[in-house]
């Protein structure tokens, strides 16, 4: 909510020490959100896009 994102975003972060630190935010969705939608069985892709409509 921070960022202002609607939809999905693909977020690249790293840790040291156990600090979080954001690298990169991109407003699309990774080749990931194939795999966890079918893991938790939600079709996420297009929820995303009646939310984003």
């Amino acid at each position: 909510r921070a960022l202002g994102v609607v939809g999905l975003m693909n977020v690249q972060f790293a840790v040291k020490d156990g600090d979080i630190y954001i690298l990169e935010v991109n407003p699309r969705a990774s080749r990931t959100v194939p795999f966890v939608a079918k893991t938790i069985g939600q079709p996420i892709a297009k929820i995303a896009a009646r939310i984003m409509a």
